[in-house]
C-alpha cells in the first residue's frame, strides 16, 4: 500500500509540474493544484464492560493514530474553466502498523451557464457535510465521526451522475446514485439486484447567514430466487432537513431526519461505529415476509468563535423502530435509542495548523431484544490538523 501511495504522489506531482509549464509557455492554460491534509489523533478511549470483550471490565486505551480523514488531493481545470475533475486519495494508520490508502473522491464536471453534471465518485446534497457538527476525534479508532449514524445523516461516497443548478440564492439537485448493495440484507441462495439506481434530490436556499438543504432519496433492491411466496424486494428511502444559520461570530447546526431502512445507503459506510448495537435494514420473518426498520433522529450543534479560537458543543439522537421485534421475534421491545453528546475547542494555531481538544460521549441505549444496558463509550484527547 505504500508503494501505491508513493507512485499516485509521484504522478500527481509530475502532471502538476507538466500543466505548470504547459500554462507559461501557453496562456492562458490549463490548471492543476495539489493539496492535501494531514490529522492525528492523540487520546484515549474507554469502553464501558457491556462492550468489552470480556464483558467483566471496562477498558481504558490510550491511541495515536493518522485520521482517516487525511487525504492528498489533486484538481485540474480547463482553461476555459468549463470542464474540471477531482481525484482525492485518502490515508491512514493505526496500531499494529495498519496503514491504508484508499480512493475517496474520483469525479468530473462540466458547467455550462447555470448548470453542471458531475459524474464519478463522490457525495450528494442530501446529507451534506456543510451541516456536520465538528466532532472529529476516534474515526480510526471507533469509527466516530461528525456523529453520524448518532442523529446525522451522511450521504456517503458513492458513483454516481448528478446534475445541478444554482442561480441567485437557489439552487436545485438530483442524482442517479449507485445502490449500497453491499450493506444489504442477504437472503441465503438469492441474488440481490437493482432494477434502477439510488435517486437523490434535494433543493437549497441561502440568504445572508441562513443555509437550508431539504433532500430525499430512495432506492429499491430485490432478489432472485427466494422460495415462492416470500417478499422479493424492499425500499430505502430518507427525508432530510438540515439548517445552517451564521450570525456574527455564532452558528447553529440543525439536522432532522426520517427514512426506513437508512443503514443500506446512508449510514454503511459508518457501520462498524455501532458494535453490537441494532442496525437499520429490513427484517425477514421465518415465512418471507419483509419488515422495515423505520428511523428518526437529528443533531444540533452550536459553535462560537473568538479569535483563533472556536468553542463548540452538540447532541444528537436515534430512535429506531421495528413491529416485527417484538410481535413475532419476542424481543422485550419493538423501539431503540441511542444519544451522544461531544464538546470541542478548535484553536486556529496558524492559517495552515489547528490543534483541536475533544470529548465525545456515545450511549448505545438499551438492547430492544433483553431492555438490558447496552453500555457507553468516551474518547478524549486532541487532535492535529494540517491543512494545505
Amino acid at each position: 500500500m505504500k508503494k501505491v501511495f508513493l507512485i499516485a504522489l509521484a504522478i500527481m506531482a509530475v502532471v502538476a509540474m507538466s500543466v505548470s509549464a504547459w500554462a507559461q509557455a501557453t496562456e492562458p492554460g490549463p490548471s492543476a493544484v495539489l493539496g492535501g491534509r494531514i490529522f492525528t489523533d492523540l487520546g484515549y478511549q474507554n469502553l464501558s464492560k457491556e462492550l468489552t470483550t470480556n464483558r467483566r471490565d471496562d477498558v481504558t486505551t490510550a491511541f495515536l493514530q493518522l485520521s482517516s480523514s487525511s487525504y492528498l488531493r489533486g484538481t485540474w481545470t480547463s482553461a476555459d474553466k468549463t470542464t474540471g475533475g477531482l481525484v482525492e486519495v485518502g490515508v491512514s494508520a493505526k496500531a499494529n502498523d495498519q496503514e491504508s490508502v484508499t480512493m475517496r473522491f474520483a469525479y468530473g464536471w462540466w458547467k455550462v451557464g447555470n448548470c453542471q453534471l458531475i459524474a464519478g465518485q463522490t457525495d450528494g446534497w442530501v446529507g451534506s457535510l456543510a451541516y456536520a457538527p465538528l466532532q472529529s476525534m476516534g474515526i480510526v479508532q471507533s469509527a466516530k465521526n461528525g456523529l453520524t449514524n448518532w442523529g446525522f445523516i451522511y450521504s456517503g461516497r458513492s458513483p454516481q451522475v448528478r446534475f445541478e443548478w444554482k442561480s441567485g440564492n437557489f439552487g436545485f439537485a438530483i442524482a442517479a446514485v449507485q445502490p449500497a448493495a453491499e450493506y444489504a440484507t442477504s437472503i441465503a441462495g438469492a441474488d440481490m439486484y437493482a432494477n434502477v439506481p439510488r435517486f437523490d434530490v434535494a433543493v437549497e436556499f441561502k440568504a445572508g447567514g441562513f443555509m437550508t438543504t431539504p433532500g430525499f432519496g430512495w432506492s429499491q433492491l430485490k432478489y432472485q430466487g427466494v422460495a415462492a411466496g416470500w417478499d422479493d424486494n424492499y425500499n430505502s428511502w430518507i427525508a432530510v432537513l438540515p439548517i445552517k444559520y451564521t450570525v456574527g461570530p455564532f452558528t447553529a447546526k440543525f439536522q432532522i431526519h426520517t427514512g426506513s431502512n437508512t443503514e443500506s445507503e446512508w449510514l454503511g459506510e459508518q457501520n462498524t461505529a455501532m458494535k453490537s448495537a441494532p442496525m437499520i435494514v429490513p427484517v425477514f420473518s421465518a415465512t418471507g415476509k419483509e419488515y422495515d426498520t423505520k428511523e428518526t433522529g437529528g443533531v444540533l450543534a452550536l459553535e462560537y468563535k473568538v479569535g483563533a479560537l472556536t468553542a463548540t458543543a452538540g447532541y444528537g439522537q436515534v430512535r429506531i423502530e421495528n413491529d416485527f421485534w417484538k410481535s413475532s421475534n419476542g424481543y422485550r421491545n419493538d423501539n431503540y435509542d441511542r444519544r451522544a453528546y461531544f464538546v470541542a475547542l478548535p484553536y486556529q494555531v496558524t492559517k495552515n495548523f489547528t490543534i483541536q481538544p475533544e470529548f465525545s460521549y456515545f450511549m448505545y441505549g438499551d438492547s430492544p431484544a433483553t431492555n438490558q444496558d447496552m453500555g457507553n463509550e468516551w474518547l478524549g484527547g486532541l487532535q492535529f490538523k494540517f491543512v494545505f
